[in-house]
């Protein structure tokens, strides 16, 4: 058997997309036999232009894995740039597909365009294929351009809906994050009865992890914010008009890049802001550490539809971390806060009132060890992605 496994991003590179890609092959690679074989077709490590790492090219990390890198074209995460760089990605992907001809072909996708890349191999190919949904591409792209350009937003999204539900029609498998997807694909006229639902989960790293005590003079509590930077979080609509109330209690790190990190600068060089702190981004040892220093961890999602259905995979990472958390989401991923995190303060997105009040609570919140062990073992990455390698290998066609 030859399973090619599709991803615009894998590790070293950063990101939600890499840490749950090589979490997968790993899983799949321990289901098959050393005869069997694993293509992992991805990037060298392209997330952020400002962080920089390097990664072998057709390296195998097990027996039966072999991992094949494209290089992109240079981009500052604007969407032409990303347009572009992905469409080399395709075509190169595309010829490493006709040369290896895989049995089966598993594809990763937030964008969509991991979707479509799949489904135009299995036809290049002539075999089936499962499907990974990361995100709600369609009704995302429709909300982040409506921003800007109403009247562009809506046909974009009809379009991307029309393709999503081609490609998910012809799969031998879907998969979702969240179960708040289930019911719009349902909406837009899809059997979702036999998809699955393997969510993100709490990665190894962060298993048993023990934040190191440091002993902090009396002073203004660190909140930490740590990931992308872009139309989806909408920071600058948020932390800068916080931080200005509460300078001198609280003062926050912001670790990361992304599109509109040039609006959140902005923002705070307007208002004249100087206990907002802002970092490029960095690898998980390093991390840890500003994880350590922090009192309380925040999160953030702008307030659009496609947002209600999401569940971040920051969730799981700041779950097992045993600190409060303030959450600025709506939707299924409110709820699932309130029923997984007791430790968590959740306020309506944008709401700048509702956050300080959430930050008063997380000021006085004692987290239970108790319930952060409960939630670690409940959302054990591991465990996840070894239930849907089990899942996947059983929609490989016997003839495969």
């Amino acid at each position: 058997m030859k399973i090619v496994f599709l991803t615009s991003h894998y590790p070293p590179d950063l990101g939600a997309g890499a840490f749950r890609s090589v979490a997968l092959v790993q899983a799949l690679s321990r289901k098959l036999t050393l005869e069997d074989e694993i293509h992992v077709v991805t990037t060298y490590p392209h997330r952020y232009a400002s962080h920089e790492v390097t990664a072998m090219g057709n390296e195998g990390s097990f027996e039966n894995v072999y991992i094949h890198r494209i290089q992109l074209t240079n981009h500052q995460n604007g969407m032409a740039d990303q347009v572009r760089a992905f469409t080399g990605f395709f075509c190169k992907a595309l010829r490493y597909c006709y040369k290896i001809k895989p049995t089966f072909i598993v594809g990763t996708t937030s964008r969509l365009g991991s979707g479509i890349l799949t489904w135009f191999a299995s036809i290049l190919v002539g075999c089936r294929y499962f499907i990974d949904v990361r995100d709600i591409f369609s009704e995302t792209l429709e909300d982040v351009i409506s921003l800007k350009r109403r009247w562009l937003g809506r046909p974009l999204g009809m379009i991307f809906s029309s393709i999503e539900k081609f490609i998910f029609l012809r799969a031998s498998g879907i998969n979702v994050v969240s179960k708040g997807f289930p019911d719009y694909y349902l909406k837009q006229g899809l059997d979702v009865s036999e998809w699955s639902f393997f969510p993100n989960g709490v990665d190894r790293e962060f298993i048993n992890y023990n934040s190191m005590p440091i002993k902090k003079e009396l002073g203004p509590k660190t909140v930490l914010y740590a990931g992308n930077i872009g139309d989806g979080q909408g920071l600058e609509i948020i932390l800068p008009y916080v931080a200005e109330q509460v300078d001198g209690d609280f003062k926050f790190r912001i670790i990361g890049d992304g599109g509109t990190r040039n609006l959140l600068e902005n923002k705070i060089i307007e208002l004249g802001i100087d206990n907002i702190e802002l970092l490029a981004p960095v690898g998980r040892e390093q991390l840890c550490r500003y994880y350590d220093q922090a009192d309380i961890l925040f999160l953030h999602l702008n307030d659009l539809p496609a947002f209600d259905r999401v569940l971040p995979s920051k969730i799981f990472e700041y779950g097992a971390l045993g600190k409060p958390i303030v959450a600025g989401i709506s939707g299924y991923s409110a709820k699932f806060i309130k029923d997984n995190l007791p430790q968590a303060s959740v306020f309506y997105p944008g709401n700048i009132d509702d956050c300080l009040l959430s930050l008063q609570r997380a000021e006085q919140c004692d987290v239970r060890s108790s319930d952060v062990e409960r939630f670690v073992d409940e959302f054990s990455r591991e465990v996840i992605m070894e239930n849907m390698a089990n899942h996947i290998v059983s929609k490989v066609p016997d003839n495969a």
